[in-house]
């Protein structure tokens, strides 16, 4: 009996998948999802590339869909294409969406084209053009324009200007004398001041990729002042969750002196109360703003802690750093040139903020091919009622150990689960 209602489930789940697909114009790649760490994850997202034939990544009025052969829901997906090579019939395309999945489950996809027009829009917003844009979705605004005055916020850099926290609060998360986002940021010895990436000035490269659930500006020259530096910086602003990401890569194209190379570093006016972050050992250390400093006198925070966060103990409002990539090796594998490494926890005119500091405050020579990467995940939540910790834990759980993802060509018969 229990075989036969097998069969018969079978049967019916092959019909609907069937019908499904009955419309669908071609079979793209079948996808399976593993979720290995034990975490029930809603609207988990899921990227990854995909090689197209030239002529089907060029269609018109098609969406991408991804079916799920167990159940047959279908979710709209977004594609954003990265690379073109006509001559070969290649198009390279990245594939978004978001996908519930129990713990310690399997999914598995088929990814089809439909003719367009059955998604619904999501909560993320784009305003502006070029550089001038600003982005929200239900948890925050991101504003990345530049201002009259003053000096670096009247720079068209696409950098970070404000961020407005919603959640029931709409704090501002401001700097009245500069962009909050600051990082990275350089200073070489003939020069009186460091030079940040709010610097640039309309930066050479600059692509912009927007769709319902992903956002993302992507920018690349010269450092400010120190063209010796290649760096690229990729914004990533996503429906429907309380974070954004950021990657920033430095790499020396020639060899240069520094006295100063920081990174991520957000500064803002004094609207916080309370420091807490965690040490690489897991201790999390939750201390007032005002009495850090015998506690970092005696222990710096490392340049590897997983985890910053400032919030406000009165109102409840957070703002919070979870460090998932962190990466100094050069072209050849080796070590680049750091000088007491540590990050830093700093107050200047009423100002808070945190970075980390790669070289600090010493001439130190770095040479061509040296290379610092970082990405970093920006939090803004409410501290929890029992646990005022609890949402910087969960998130940097699924950010740090994500679903895995395998890719196949959609006539694979191998590996089928």
């Amino acid at each position: 009996m229990k075989q036969t209602k097998c069969i018969i489930l079978a049967v019916f789940f092959l019909h609907l998948l069937v019908s499904l697909l009955a419309g669908q114009d071609s079979l793209l790649a079948r996808i399976i999802l593993r979720e290995t760490a034990g975490l029930e994850r809603e609207k988990e997202y899921v990227e990854f590339p995909l090689q197209l034939a030239f002529r089907d990544s060029g269609k018109q009025s098609r969406d991408i869909v991804a079916i799920d052969i167990a159940s047959g829901e279908k979710i709209f997906c977004q594609s954003i294409q990265e690379r073109n090579v006509p001559d070969k019939n290649i198009a390279v395309v990245k594939i978004i969406f978001p996908v519930d999945i129990a713990a310690n489950s399997t999914r598995t996809f088929l990814l089809c084209q439909e003719k367009a027009g059955g998604h619904s829009p999501t909560d993320l917003k784009i305003e502006g053009r070029g550089l001038e844009l600003i982005i929200e979705n239900e948890y925050y605004r991101a504003d990345l324009t530049k201002r009259k005055g003053p000096e670096p916020k009247t720079h068209s850099s696409g950098q970070l200007q404000e961020l407005l926290i919603k959640l029931g609060f709409n704090q501002l998360l401001t700097n009245a004398e500069d962009r909050i986002h600051w990082a990275p940021n350089f200073k070489r010895q003939e020069l009186e001041y460091y030079t940040t990436i709010a610097h640039w000035e309309n930066p050479r490269e600059y692509l912009v990729a927007s769709g319902d659930y992903l956002i993302r500006t992507m920018r690349q020259d010269a450092a400010p002042d120190h063209p010796e530096i290649m760096l690229s910086a990729t914004y990533k602003f996503y429906a429907g969750v309380p974070y954004f990401r950021f990657t920033s890569e430095m790499e020396f194209i020639r060899d240069l002196p520094l006295e100063l190379l920081r990174n991520d570093e957000m500064t803002t006016d004094s609207m916080f109360t309370h420091l807490v972050f965690q040490r690489p050992d897991g201790e999390i250390i939750d201390v007032r703003f005002k009495d850090r400093y015998k506690l970092l006198e005696k222990q710096p925070i490392e340049n590897d802690a997983p985890w910053i966060c400032f919030y406000n103990s009165e109102h409840g409002f957070a703002y919070r750093t979870i460090r998932l990539r962190y990466d100094n090796h050069n072209r050849r594998g080796e070590l680049s040139p750091t000088y007491f490494p540590h990050t830093q926890i700093g107050e200047w005119l009423d100002r808070k903020y945190w970075n980390r500091r790669l070289i600090h405050d010493h001439l130190t020579y770095v040479p061509e091919g040296s290379r610092y990467l970082e990405e970093n995940a920006y939090l803004v939540f409410r501290i929890g009622e029992t646990d005022r910790f609890e949402p910087i834990k969960y998130w940097e759980k699924r950010l740090r150990q994500p679903v895995e993802i395998m890719v196949y060509p959609a006539g694979d018969k191998g590996n089928k689960q």
